[in-house]
């Protein structure tokens, strides 16, 4: 049994979906120490369908079935999807809140409690694992149960989590509308052509979170970051987590419009060398400027301006690297000719927005000064 793990409340907790092959997945968990660990960890099968036959030899007719009707499905358990080897990953991670995490294990809970009493006809399969039928281990695997990390023990600011049955969470969900959450549930239960282990994965990453991330509906679709799983742990220097976008906050025009470049310099980051330590700073260093900057919702425009310029003066050096330049761009420097990093041309995009709206509402002001002194005087 796996040892509790205890974290501070406001850690940063993550939500990722993820891909190996064509099958997609949801992980949930927790960053210790600037390590991620993995708390609960589900995805949408169709091994309990009774068209899967002995092993996988009724493979067409099941494929058959998803594409010209819909085949049997459960939320399983995938924390033992892994064991013992590495395998490698597309995803794309999110940070949530504990309380958020709470919502996930809710609906997590309310799906399988679902999806027991719906299976609830089916024998128990007898005998040891390797001489079931597909449909047999997914009915054994589905009684098992899911078995995650349970918040349980919350004293000052510290939680602490216990490895145990889904069973043993009993919170209710306060987020969505019941017809939302019915919905939710009813999609994973079964698989089609529109309704595949990605619809659900979207459906449990959705979730908990206030917004809909941009993530590929086709579940043959590559996600956007690439990075390992070993025996149930990511791979920390290749695993990156993108706070909440720019429309969760209250903003003026001008703050959004800085902080939707700097979002999109976020997003576009890991997607080339993220193993690479440049990378991994970069990133750093732009999220902690997006926190700042998003955690204080009304700044003036020189302010915002200013806390933009000493930021990049302040990692000059490390947005002055270049990854991965191409030839030409190395032809182009060595004749004389200078090219900016792609992030110092955020840095630059980002000024010259904000200065011309400054000189914008100043030149706004002065024409308002200027046309109430004209204003002729009423006696």
């Amino acid at each position: 049994m796996p040892e509790p793990i205890t974290v501070h409340k406001d850690s940063e907790f993550f939500i990722s979906i993820a891909k190996k092959g064509v099958h997609s997945f949801i992980m949930v968990g927790v960053m210790i120490n600037g390590h991620p660990e993995i708390l609960a960890r589900v995805g949408k099968g169709n091994l309990i369908d009774k068209q899967f036959g002995v092993r996988c030899t009724n493979r067409f007719t099941i494929f058959g079935k998803n594409i010209f009707h819909h085949s049997d499905a459960s939320l399983l358990d995938e924390f033992d999807f892994d064991k013992n080897r590495m395998i490698g990953l597309s995803y794309q991670s999110y940070s949530i809140t504990l309380k958020q995490y709470k919502e996930f294990i809710a609906i997590t809970r309310d799906i399988h409690h679902n999806q027991l009493a719906h299976y609830q006809d089916r024998n128990d399969p007898v005998g040891e694992d390797k001489y079931l039928t597909y449909p047999e281990l997914g009915v054994r695997k589905l009684r098992q149960g899911i078995s995650c990390y349970i918040p349980e023990d919350e004293e000052g600011g510290q939680v602490t989590f216990t490895y145990k049955n889904i069973h043993s969470f009993n919170e209710i969900s306060t987020l969505r509308s019941e017809q939302e959450r019915q919905q939710i549930i009813a999609r994973s239960k079964e698989i089609n052509a529109s309704n595949t282990c990605r619809t659900t994965a979207y459906d449990l990453l959705q979730y908990p979170l206030p917004y809909a991330p941009k993530v590929p509906s086709l579940f043959l679709m590559e996600l956007d970051y690439k990075t390992t799983l070993s025996c149930s742990k990511l791979n920390p220097g290749t695993f990156y987590i993108l706070p909440p976008p720019p429309n969760c906050f209250q903003l003026n025009p001008t703050q959004m419009k800085v902080l939707e470049k700097l979002y999109k310099k976020l997003e576009d980051l890991p997607k080339k060398q993220s193993g690479s330590d440049v990378t991994r700073k970069k990133f750093e260093a732009l999220k902690q400027l997006y926190k700042e900057l998003a955690g204080e919702p009304q700044l003036s425009l020189t302010n915002l301006l200013e806390k933009i310029t000493l930021h990049r003066k302040a990692n000059h050096d490390l947005f002055n690297e270049k990854r991965d330049q191409c030839l030409f761009s190395k032809f182009v420097e060595a004749v004389g000719f200078k090219i900016n990093s792609g992030t110092q041309r955020t840095y630059d995009q980002m000024e010259k927005d904000l200065k011309e709206e400054i000189h914008h509402q100043t030149d706004a002001c002065t024409q308002q000064n200027m046309e109430t002194v004209a204003a002729p005087m009423s006696i």
